[in-house]
């Protein structure tokens, strides 16, 4: 059992890393998806840009729309020779430009041809209008619906670009040059809100595979833990059974073949060792039952008016055998009497001093005490036993939970007393509250609330 618990959380384990591990994979790969897409979405865009920009510069100054097509050229400016033009220079400007008209028609193709031809010669000598550009640039982006800031550059071909940098050649200027997009270096900040989503979808994937694997941890660890504590008590139960037995069938066998039974005195002495016994099985099985009936929720708690010195007083004389003259009591409320159930008390009493008892180290010392706190009581039992580890501290009040010895049958029990504890103080809706020190000690704190 143990064996196959061990094996299925390390085949969860695995399978949970392998899901981590591939989440992280998919985020990072998605990333560098996006990256690239926008890499190529804002070249492409860049290109868009500068053929539009391209057309935009070289359109023709024609009429075509008209029933007869001209092509209109400019060809020079000339100085203005009026003597008026020189006396108002606000009105009249001294130069004037020179057009030349030229009707597109099969007559003219020459003259068409050489226009254009000039035209086209001008276009690739004139620079770059970045400016312009970026307009056109802008549009694009905003059509792919990129909302980065750019800067665009205009150098030569043998540039070397950086990592933020897109290169897109110009083919219309007469040295080869490229249009240099610097991407500005929070592009990465803005491709994660774009990913946001799937980022946040693969954390939360994440934190559910961890949080089920923690979960599944705890309840396989907890599992094993049971485990051993229904191994432990089973070995407990054994023993404890197996003593009272051997005490009846001794006692049998003295009544049966050594002629106890023919002495009175002899006879009711082994009669009151089986007496003894077969209570203290009785209480034991009770004890187990009346667990079962608290853990389903199954309460009977009766109220009456209790004097706490004198319930300490009568459970502490029960235990004068083991601890005679060791076990203090000491009342500091200002009535003994309170209203409570006599039954849960003597029994949460009786298994604290029993345990207290049962973990002594040499002279045993046994300290009960009643306080007054707000709203309430509380009864505080201190020993000076071998103290319990901080280790074990949480899992005391645990159903079949015993602190591991070398020796499991060192001290008798079932594992069974603290946690019967526990129910019974919840049953009179208290709590219960321990301090340990290792060779010191141990404190048990109960507080109830009227």
């Amino acid at each position: 059992m143990r064996r196959r618990l061990k094996f299925t959380f390390f085949v969860a384990i695995i399978a949970v890393l392998l899901i981590v591990l591939f989440q992280i994979y998919w985020v990072y790969n998605n990333f560098k998806v996006s990256e690239r897409n926008f890499i190529n979405s804002a070249k492409y865009a860049l290109q868009r840009s500068i053929s539009l920009y391209q057309l935009r510069q070289s359109e023709l100054p024609t009429s075509l729309k008209y029933k007869d097509p001209t092509l209109t050229f400019f060809l020079k400016t000339i100085p203005n020779r009026d003597s008026i033009a020189f006396d108002t220079p606000a009105v009249i400007k001294p130069f004037h430009a020179e057009f030349l008209t030229v009707k597109i028609d099969e007559y003219n193709i020459n003259e068409v041809s050489a226009i254009m031809g000039r035209l086209i010669s001008q276009q690739f000598r004139r620079p770059v209008n970045l400016d312009s550009l970026s307009l056109i640039y802008n549009e694009e982006l905003q059509k792919e619906n990129i909302a980065v800031s750019f800067r665009l550059i205009v150098l030569d071909s043998t540039t070397v670009l950086t990592q933020h940098e897109i290169a897109v050649p110009i083919k219309f200027h007469r040295s080869p040059v490229v249009i240099i997009l610097a991407i500005p270096e929070n592009s990465s900040l803005v491709l994660w809100k774009q990913n946001i989503l799937p980022a946040v979808i693969s954390l939360v994937l994440i934190l559910l595979s961890a949080g089920s694997l923690f979960v599944m941890g705890r309840m396989i660890i907890r599992q094993m833990r049971l485990n051993n504590f229904k191994d432990d008590f089973i070995n407990n139960i054994t023993h404890e059974l197996r003593t009272p037995l051997t005490i009846l069938k001794s006692s049998v066998d003295a009544l049966k073949s050594f002629g106890a039974s023919s002495d009175p005195e002899r006879l009711d002495r082994y009669l009151n060792i089986n007496l003894g016994t077969l209570e203290k099985l009785d209480k034991d099985i009770d004890r187990i039952l009346e667990i079962s009936k608290y853990e389903h929720g199954i309460m009977h708690t009766q109220s009456t008016v209790v004097n706490l010195t004198d319930l300490s007083a009568a459970v502490s004389d029960r235990f004068d055998l083991h601890a005679p003259d060791k076990i203090s009591i000491r009342n500091s409320l200002h009535n003994e009497e309170v209203n409570t159930d006599r039954f849960i008390i003597d029994t949460i009493l009786s298994n604290l001093i029993d345990n207290a008892i049962k973990y002594s180290q040499g002279d045993i010392l046994i300290d009960i005490s009643f306080q007054h706190i707000d709203n309430g009581w509380q009864l505080q039992i201190q020993d000076n036993g071998k103290g319990i580890d901080q280790f074990h501290l949480p899992f005391i009040f645990d159903k079949f939970y015993r602190v591991q010895s070398k020796n499991v049958h060192e001290v008798k029990g079932y594992g069974l007393g603290l946690s019967y504890v526990k129910l019974l103080v919840a049953a009179l809706n208290g709590k219960i509250f321990v301090r340990s020190q290792i060779d010191k000690g141990t404190i048990f704190t109960i507080q109830f609330h009227d």
